[in-house]
């Protein structure tokens, strides 16, 4: 076993996983010599394959994927996506797009592992360098990190492309060579093919970057500290649907460390750091913003929100309260979509029950009151966040409503019928 491969091996040992190990699997060579080693080094694993449907070729290539997945002996799965480039580049569009699928993908306590190497990592660097980044960005990619209960291990970044092609051709291998890497339209494609030759020309360029990127990672986790503690000090509470802070709090904080609060508490979500700009936009919305705003901003495919006297960072929400109605037996947890569900506990009776969102119009009285009222005033007074209000689950039966999510049973509740018995909560990534 070469040194490298054994440093791999280490670093799984350091990293034990309580759920599935997924490979994320392109065919490339990276990925092709990470998941073979994996298995030569009789890891349980599975391959995820994302089809970007970019290339004539993309349905030959996840064929291909499949096959030599099925020669390893190793679980096969492939989603496709659509790449909606929106002002982006193609390069960070694609990699949103990988990204959602992973989030939905992985469950707490699962790994994915990534094949991204040390020239990878060189590349990274000056992307970042030459965006504008700050020490958090120019720490480029960490061999660990997580998302949402799941975790990203990247354990090839000590490992050099030459490295790879020498493993491959000694096990024979097969692997894609995809022709969109010699697009040198393309900055990554630029910078590997002109830029970072003539540099390595001079100097000892991985190593040099490697230790610069060591240097400011080292600064980053400082940044990090802080922003924890900045968190705590604010607050930071798990919610029903992402996560808040006091706003009160955070006004009290240094404008730098505001931002930095910010930036930590979004990498610590799993998140895509955004620019420099769009973050201080995000806080400046949050802070002067009027108390009743319906302030929304997408940062990193979440969304910072706030309510009240407190800033929430969710995930995007993606049910369509319009479409959906259920019959339900009360006894399994009943799904609603987009990461939701309303389960039973203790003291809540089976029955025929029909399941909606609201419509408008609809009133309530609650076992706690004497007189009806609308619900929207209800949903209002329990200080259910607005942009739950629609998808909290009404439970009906024989047209009478029965009860509002886990809010509160109202009086025609079944005899037996307990507070607490509904749970409705969310189960996806920062929930």
């Amino acid at each position: 076993m070469s040194d490298w491969t054994a440093r791999v091996r280490s670093q799984l040992s350091r990293h034990p996983c309580d759920g599935v190990r997924w490979v994320g699997f392109s065919g490339g060579l990276d990925s092709t010599v990470l998941l073979h080693l994996l298995r030569q080094q009789g890891v349980d694993l599975r391959a995820i394959h994302i089809n970007h449907g970019l290339s004539a070729s993309a349905d030959a290539w996840q064929a291909h994927c499949a096959a030599v997945a099925g020669t390893l002996a190793v679980p096969f799965e492939a989603r496709r996506v659509q790449v909606n480039v929106d002002g982006r580049g193609l390069e960070q569009a694609a990699r949103a797009a990988r990204y959602g699928v992973f989030a939905d993908l992985l469950q707490p306590g699962d790994q994915l592992l990534l094949a991204q190497h040390g020239d990878d990592q060189v590349e990274t660097f000056f992307l970042r360098l030459l965006r504008g980044a700050g020490a958090l960005g120019l720490a480029a990619m960490a061999d660990s990190r997580p998302l949402g209960g799941a975790a990203i291990l990247r354990p090839l970044l000590g490992v050099g492309r030459a490295q790879l092609e020498e493993y491959a051709r000694e096990h024979r291998l097969q692997w894609i060579e995809d022709e969109s890497n010699t697009d040198q339209s393309l900055d990554r494609n630029f910078l590997r093919a002109t830029v970072l030759p003539l540099l390595s020309d001079r100097w000892p360029l991985r190593e040099r970057v490697v230790r610069a990127v060591q240097n400011l990672r080292e600064a980053a986790e400082l940044l990090e500290d802080l922003g924890g503690l900045d968190l705590r000090r604010c607050g930071r509470r798990r919610e029903r649907f992402g996560e808040s802070i006091c706003l009160e709090s955070l006004r009290a904080l240094p404008k730098r460390r505001q931002k930095n609060l910010l930036r930590s508490w979004l990498a610590d979500c799993g998140a895509d750091m955004p620019e420099a700009p769009r973050l201080q936009q995000a806080l400046t919305q949050a802070l002067q913003s009027a108390e009743d705003a319906q302030m929304e901003v997408v940062l990193g495919g979440l969304v910072v929100r706030r309510f009240r006297d407190r800033l929430f960072l969710t995930p995007v929400l993606r049910v369509n309260p319009l479409a959906n109605e259920w019959h339900w037996d009360g006894r399994s947890p009943l799904v609603l979509g987009g990461g939701w569900q309303l389960a039973v506990a203790s003291g809540w009776p089976p029955g025929d029950y029909q399941v909606r969102f609201r419509r408008g119009g609809e009133r309530a009285r609650p076992v706690y009151r004497r007189h009806s009222q609308s619900l929207k005033k209800l949903l209002q007074e329990v200080g259910l966040e607005p942009w739950l209000r629609d998808l909290v689950p009404l439970v009906y039966s024989g047209g009478e409503l029965l009860a509002v999510g886990d809010l509160f049973l109202c009086a025609g509740a079944l005899e037996g019928a307990l507070e607490g018995s509904l749970k409705w909560r969310y189960g996806g990534v920062c929930g």
